[in-house]
């Protein structure tokens, strides 16, 4: 791995192993893609650095941790926004948006930020309750919305944050109607919303 710092002097010698320890293992490297990167860094080491100039989902800077190599500015930082789904459809199947899910491939310790955003139009006053399920198991809930006068409409917006168990997450919003009538009120320019961000670490780097 790194050597750490080395001051060079005028005149001393720069050996092979100087050139690799103190310069290529700890310089920001550049890569045209992960591939790429994997191609030439057959045995990568614990705190490398590689920016992909991919120019697509993949691009950013990654550190190796030892393991694998992680996307993201740092561990103690925010790494953003993970996804931005929206949806025009206003179908509902067993209780949920169709088209507005997303499948989240979560990093233990982290901190994930969910916010749905739901359009409605109300023709009976009512109740309706707004959240987010994991795989069907465990609903989250994010709005509870009551409106006391018929033909109302609402732009609903609820927020939670938690963390995940490593690996993948399927991430569904949806809502129960307690009492009243409503249907959804999506266009192609007011659209459903799932939104899930970084905002940082929970725990210790895993």
């Amino acid at each position: 791995m790194g050597s750490g710092f080395k001051n060079f002097t005028a005149a001393s010698i720069l050996t092979a192993s100087d050139v690799n320890n103190f310069l290529m293992e700890q310089s920001v490297m550049s890569f045209a893609s992960t591939g790429a990167r994997d191609t030439k860094i057959t045995a990568p080491e614990d705190g490398m650095v590689a920016y992909i100039g991919s120019n697509d989902a993949s691009e950013g800077l990654y550190t190796y941790n030892g393991t694998s190599w992680r996307k993201g500015p740092g561990w103690n930082a925010p790494w953003g926004v993970i996804t931005n789904v929206s949806s025009t459809s206003n179908t509902i199947t067993a209780g949920n948006v169709a088209a507005l899910s997303y499948t989240l491939t979560a990093v233990a310790n982290r901190l994930y930020q969910i916010t749905a955003t739901i359009k409605t139009s109300w023709s009976v006053a009512g109740r309706l309750l707004i959240g987010v399920s994991d795989g069907g198991t465990t609903f989250q809930r994010l709005v509870d919305y009551s409106t006391a006068v018929g033909s109302d409409q609402a732009t609903l917006t609820g927020t939670v944050t938690r963390s995940f168990t490593a690996g993948s997450h399927s991430l569904t919003f949806g809502f129960s109607v307690i009492s009243g009538t409503v249907v959804l009120g999506a266009s192609a320019s007011n659209t459903h919303e799932l939104t899930i961000t970084d905002i940082g670490p929970s725990g210790a780097p895993v």
